[in-house]
């Protein structure tokens, strides 16, 4: 099976484009390529999943009801940003406001649909149908909201380096253990860091074809600045990275040519009309990544169409607009990507899409685990004179204890004493912060000398 050529990340940092370039932007490329070299099984699952999308999508079939999604939310928090909205451990305004906007995006629903910037591309544009939901139960069958708040030590997780682009996926590494990949999708939303070259990374997720042993890495990671736009998101974020990285790990490769010349030049190629793209041919060839803004004027033209197997019966412009692409702006899925992602979730991810998890559909976090007293959790006494009694019958991952303007005085991981002497602290109320594989617990402690 040819498999398309994938453009290294040395000759993509020497690109300059418009004086401001962010390459990294998505590392799923990159990724994905470490994991074809290190791994070979992996390999072996993209095979199959592309064999089973092109067999699906050859017979045509199609979707004919909304597809739900459970979803768990992973916030890899700082230590010293225990109080929810606060820094990297975000709202859960800030949450919904991601989701509906996911959820928007992958119903036709967004704003755009009405009024897009441009009509281009109109008469391609298709409705994936689905719905992304927190998950109301947790893999042991306990409630939850679907949002876990892991505190870590970890500043931030630097994106390229190939051990910590997937340390905050496991508890171990200071992040948080992945949720049955087979029947939720995982998204870690933490603080990445660059530390070679330029660019910042976004965001990042694998295409599918993990296997048993290595499914840990499954799912989306996502900077916390890039997930939604409220709160303590980026001025810049049009809380869309979720929406793209969705669509990788859906079976949706870039719009943009990946290859190069043997010298390092970038060339035309319709990235995703190939085997490991799925044959999406209503997406025109495209040279370079344009990262601006899409609006009436927006004519960008690199590769002549009519040079390439595809649907289009003249050159037609760069479909920039897509959410597979790196523009600023962007608003569609063409119908096309539509047929690989519901192959995706009737072959490769079907027990995703066939979940028996409870579901939270209505698009809001709720009280859930936040005010949720954890089974067999028991703190004890409070109010206290000193001595604080905690007993639990899951493994406490971690343990933080903050005072009320949020100043963290306390922080242990795989806590296993019993007892906590609060009896050198200041009288008056503090917050005690319980992480375990079930969910988190924030209780209020009264501390009286």
């Amino acid at each position: 099976m040819k498999k398309i050529a994938i453009l290294s990340l040395l000759v993509l940092t020497s690109i300059v484009m418009s004086g401001q370039v962010n390459i990294k932007k998505c590392i799923t490329t990159r990724l994905v390529k470490q994991e074809l070299i290190s791994n070979p099984d992996y390999a072996k699952g993209r095979a199959n999943a592309i064999t089973e999308n092109i067999a699906w999508i050859k017979a045509n079939n199609s979707e004919k009801t909304t597809i739900n999604i459970p979803v768990v939310i992973h916030i890899i928090h700082k230590n010293t940003h225990s109080n929810i909205g606060i820094g990297t451990n975000i709202s859960n305004d800030q949450i919904e406001d991601a989701l509906k906007i996911l959820n928007e995006d992958y119903s036709k629903t967004n704003p755009e649909y009405l009024n897009p910037p441009r009509n281009t591309f109109l008469n391609y544009w298709g409705n994936p149908d689905m719905k992304f939901c927190l998950a109301t139960s947790d893999p042991s069958g306990n409630p939850t909201n679907g949002i876990i708040r892991t505190s870590t030590t970890i500043a931030d997780w630097d994106a390229d380096d190939s051990f910590e682009a997937n340390a905050m996926k496991r508890t171990v590494n200071g992040g948080m253990d992945a949720w049955d990949p087979s029947k939720y999708l995982n998204i870690w939303v933490c603080n990445l860091s660059n530390s070679s070259g330029g660019g910042i990374t976004l965001g990042y997720a694998y295409l599918p074809g993990l296997q048993s042993w290595n499914a840990w890495k499954d799912g989306l990671v996502i900077d916390f600045q890039y997930f939604g736009t409220i709160g303590g998101a980026s001025s810049s974020s049009d809380g869309r990275t979720a929406t793209h990285e969705i669509g990788h790990y859906l079976g949706l490769m870039h719009t943009f040519c990946e290859d190069a010349d043997a010298q390092g030049n970038l060339i035309c190629c319709d990235n995703d009309n190939n085997s490991w793209g799925g044959y999406v041919d209503d997406t025109p060839a495209t040279k370079d990544i344009y990262f601006g803004n899409v609006t009436a004027n927006t004519n960008n033209n690199t590769c002549n169409d009519l040079s390439y197997s595809n649907i289009f019966t003249n050159d037609v412009l760069d479909m920039d607009e897509n959410f597979m692409s790196y523009a600023s702006t962007a608003w569609m899925f063409t119908d096309d990507q539509i047929n690989v992602i519901n192959a995706t979730l009737n072959g490769y991810r079907s027990s995703l899409k066939n979940s028996t998890v409870n579901m939270n559909c209505d698009g809001s976090v709720g009280t859930g685990l936040n005010n949720y007293q954890l089974e067999n959790l028991n703190i004890y006494p409070n109010p206290t004179l000193g001595k604080l009694n905690i007993v639990s019958a899951d493994k406490i991952n971690t343990l933080s204890i903050t005072n009320i303007i949020g100043k963290e005085l306390l922080f242990t991981k795989d806590f296993l004493a019993n007892t906590i002497d609060l009896s050198s602290y200041e009288s008056g109320v503090y917050f005690i912060n319980i992480s375990t594989d079930k969910g988190t617990h924030i209780e209020k402690i009264i501390f009286t000398k």
